[in-house]
């Protein structure tokens, strides 16, 4: 069953009603521990409330979208198509197959065979779901496959090619991250994988690492992430199994779940085999900080407010609030401001939006915040705050445009400073030093457990010790109230803070979020000081109070209805033939009622909004040519509540006739009865790939090679097969953009000539001591092996058909931490050489290690060896290339 709701929003949990609890944990057949046997799997137990709702595992979260795999039929079979793709595409050994993914007793079921398909020996399959995700809590139940051969994942990303079912839309807000919620290789069921990677501006991997926990094969087991905007958090049945910092980019994605055929030799003993899975579920933030407030002023860049000086560029590297159009500055001394109109008098929390996630990000950058009472100086890393606003403080500004924000980058710091939006929200914000802040019983100060602003916090372990916080209010009307709630191992889980408001007090138990704003509730204050939130926590409960800042934030009064749809969507198109760019742009008229916070946008039904846009205009690029779409807006309120969508708005992409133009930098190698081509990746962003001619004959018939997805494509070498040795042929590549429209030919001639070229998985290949596989590419993107045991080695010993010269050469993949000293020992007539060959740069290329005589036969071989006794020894390939 497919579970949907948009918190506090229209789709509301009124989908969830009469859903059975014992759903949630009826046992259903499946294959048990044990590759071919089937049992019943383990009671689900998880919690639910009132309503039969799945309750979060964490705080701060509350369930938005689920499908717990009851099928579509009467009989509980059938996958939810709505709501689901079936991945689809060749991957490693394997065809990902529809007809392997089935829905019945309850689980999701991925078949695993032995059968010949699209030139594989297996078939696989997994699913993608038409949702996008953003910042939340993901999580699903499954049993995975204990024999030899297969991978299987839960896994965040955007759409690709290999997925012919789905749009063609492969824009800005598509493929933006992956999280690897989970990685599990069959041959090591429990030994579990946690990455990350994200593509903008390019592709970066962040690896994270192996947990050693359950066998994932012997039952049901848990597997979590929580995606915050610094950080991702793995669990695995409940337990915090790693903390990886830079998420990457904040764009929505697909989650995947996925087996697939992946290392040979595949123990097909026990085949076909299955994957089970009980449910996934995304639980999204209740409140995550970064929703607009009524009232609030935003000024982003490029709008009235915003000024610069010094030299600053648009940049696609990072999400701003409403967009991706942001803007970076190297030069030293140049600032940004942002000016709002300020309309009343009045106490403002003033934020401002750091797009920056990327370890380039300035590390100290310095905001400075003039108001009322003069000027205020805050110093941020951009490095470690990003995606996310970025409270300055608590200021009195006065009407008209005279106070605002300024950011330069301060000379203690170094990077590139980045700029985006500045919001001021009224709030009246009573911290732990203000008047309005009293205490009862014993309290005292930390310097060390920081709260709001990073400033110090109050604790007091008594039971009769309070906290009270006491604003004097402007108005008489009706507030949000926050409080701030830091964290330390040491504080009580079951503090509560009171609400004393014009309606009498309500208690509200602390949800355990921590180091951010935790929202108490909405409600009627009298203006003056007749309100306050106070502390506390029964007699006998043990554990500290930590006592920091509350905020009351003004909101209009709440319609019992969501707000009406938006009028006047229309979009105009922006083609760039030189770039085979196509930009989106839709406006709407904006909704005049006071608690609209915002607008989401749509795209053929799907939201491509991350948070609600507070401008009525909406930009997306990349937009694929010759295309008919269909864009709609709702309007979102203070309560979360979505309108219903506008009318919609029909948009074309006009036709592209413009060819891409011809690749540079084509080089060709030979090789034994083929030619290998490398050529620098093209700039126009609607590339697809590259056509591959031979003597005017089209090699890759099945379709264009390379993506612009996949940039390193070209710099690690594209083989064209069965040509002739010691013969010239010419070969041509030819760039193809999504229009189908072709370049001009980069030409280049290559001669194959005889050689011994000995790979990791081929005969002649050995090793000595303890050695893994390795994501890190080799020669032509083959596997590599690695090894951080110093006295491991490897040896390539050669076949050679014939004595005499020949020249030796070493395929040297790259890596961080790899050795600085990779010693090859080359062995042959005259007796042995070594050459020493730094792993960590000026590699993914063949390196020379000298010319030698050999004897025929297997007389002569390369050794390999970490020299500089640490870090990571990598291999891939040798060849040897007679020189005459």
């Amino acid at each position: 069953m497919i579970v949907t709701a948009l918190p506090r929003s229209a789709r509301a949990w009124s989908t969830l009603t009469g859903i059975a609890v014992a759903a949630l944990s009826a046992a259903s057949l499946t294959a048990a521990p044990g590759p071919a046997t089937a049992a019943e799997p383990a009671p689900n137990t998880t919690a639910t409330d009132a309503a039969g709702r799945p309750v979060a595992p964490l705080p701060g979260y509350e369930l938005a979208w689920a499908d717990e795999f009851d099928g579509v039929n009467a009989d509980g079979t059938g996958l939810a198509t709505d709501d689901w793709y079936y991945r689809e595409g060749e991957k490693v050994i394997c065809s990902n197959s529809p007809d392997n993914v089935t829905v019945s007793g309850g689980l999701l079921h991925i078949a695993l065979k032995r059968e010949d398909r699209n030139g594989m020996p297996y078939t696989c399959g997994g699913v993608i779901s038409k949702e996008w995700f953003g910042y939340g809590y993901y999580e699903t139940r499954a049993q995975l496959w204990g024999d030899q051969g297969f991978h299987s994942a839960m896994w965040t990303t955007g759409l690709g090619d290999s997925m012919p079912d789905t749009p063609l839309y492969k824009g800005p807000n598509n493929r933006v991250n992956e999280i690897d919620g989970f990685e599990i290789d069959s041959h090591a069921p429990d030994r579990i994988q946690h990455h990350s990677h994200w593509f903008v501006p390019g592709h970066i991997g962040n690896q994270g690492g192996v947990y050693v926990g359950p066998d994932s094969s012997d039952g049901y087991h848990t597997y979590g992430f929580e995606w915050l905007p610094n950080e991702i958090r793995y669990y695995v049945d409940g337990v915090l199994a790693r903390v990886q910092p830079y998420p990457g980019p904040h764009g929505l994605q697909s989650i995947w779940l996925t087996t697939l055929g992946y290392t040979a030799p595949v123990d097909e003993s026990n085949l076909p085999g299955v994957t089970t899975w009980d449910y996934f579920r995304y639980y999204a933030p209740t409140d995550d900080g970064n929703r607009g407030t009524p009232g609030s002023i935003v000024v982003d860049n490029g709008e009235p407010g915003y000024a610069e000086t010094g030299a600053w560029e648009d940049t696609g590297e990072a999400f701003g609030y409403q967009d991706r159009e942001t803007r970076r500055s190297t030069e030293s001394g140049a600032t940004a401001a942002w000016t709002p109109e300020v309309d009343e008098a009045g106490e403002y929390e003033v934020f401002v939006w750091n797009p920056s996630f990327l370890a380039t990000g300035h590390t100290a950058a310095r905001y400075t915040v003039t108001h009322a009472g003069g000027s205020a100086d805050v110093v941020v890393s951009q490095r470690t705050a990003g995606q996310r606003w970025v409270s300055l403080g608590s200021y009195e500004l006065t009407p008209g445009s005279g106070h605002g924000v300024r950011v330069a980058g301060d000379p203690a710091g170094t990077g590139t400073l980045r700029a985006d939006a500045a919001m001021f929200t009224p709030a009246v914000v009573v911290d732990d030093a203000d008047p309005g802040y009293t205490e009862s019983g014993t309290w005292a100060g930390s310097s060390t457990v920081t709260g709001w602003l990073r400033t110090g916090t109050r604790y007091a372990s008594g039971s009769s010790s309070t906290a009270r916080w006491t604003p004097d209010l402007p108005a008489s009307t009706t507030y949000d109230v926050y409080a701030w709630t830091p964290r330390n191992e040491l504080n009580t889980d079951k503090a509560r803070f009171t609400v004393a408001h014009a309606g009498g007090t309500t208690v509200v138990p602390a949800d355990g979020v921590v180091d951010r704003w935790t929202h108490l509730g909405r409600y009627s204050f009298a203006a003056g000081t007749g309100g306050y939130v106070e502390l506390g926590k029964d007699y006998g409960v043990t554990g500290f109070l930590r006592a920091d800042a509350v905020k009351f934030v003004p909101v209009p009064t709440a319609r019992d209805a969501a707000p009406p749809a938006p009028t006047g969507v229309n979009g105009t198109v922006n083609a760039i033939p030189v770039t085979g760019d196509a930009v989106l742009t839709w406006h709407w008229q904006q909704v005049r009622e006071p608690d609209v916070v915002g607008y989401h946008v749509y795209l053929d039904g799907q939201r491509v909004s991350w948070q609600p846009v507070v401008r009525p205009w909406f930009r997306m690029r990349e937009m694929l040519a010759g295309q008919r779409y269909e864009i709609t807006v709702t309007a979102v309120d203070s309560a979360g509540r979505e309108s219903a969508p506008s009318r919609p708005a029909p948009v074309r992409i006009p036709v592209d006739t413009r060819a891409p133009a011809a690749p540079t930098g084509l080089v060709g190698e030979a090789a034994n009865g083929r030619a290998i081509l490398y050529w620098s990746q093209n700039a126009e962003v609607d590339l697809l790939g590259y056509n591959v001619y031979a003597a005017g004959e089209l090699v890759n018939t099945k379709g264009p090679v390379g993506h612009i997805a996949d940039p390193s494509f070209t710099r690690l070498g594209l083989p064209v097969e069965e040509l002739a040795n010691n013969q010239a042929h010419q070969l041509e590549i030819r760039a193809v953009d999504l229009s189908g429209n072709e370049s001009l030919p980069a030409t280049v001639s290559v001669t194959p000539l005889p050689m011994s070229i000995i790979g990791i998985g081929d005969a002649g290949y050995s090793e000595q001591g303890t050695w893994t596989g390795s994501s890190v590419p080799g020669w032509l993107r083959s596997s590599t092996r690695t090894t951080n045991v110093t006295t491991a080695t490897a040896t390539w010993r050669p076949d050679l058909p014939t004595a005499g010269s020949y020249d030796v050469y070493a395929w040297v993949p790259n890596h961080a931490n790899s050795t600085t000293a990779a010693r090859y020992t080359v062995t042959h007539e005259a007796g042995s050489n070594s050459v020493d060959i730094d792993q960590t740069t000026g590699g993914n290329q063949w390196i020379q290690l000298g010319r030698y005589e050999f004897a025929a036969g297997m007389g002569g071989d390369v050794t390999i060896s970490n020299a500089a006794g640490r870090g990571y020894l990598r291999t891939s390939a040798v060849k040897f290339v007679p020189t005459s």
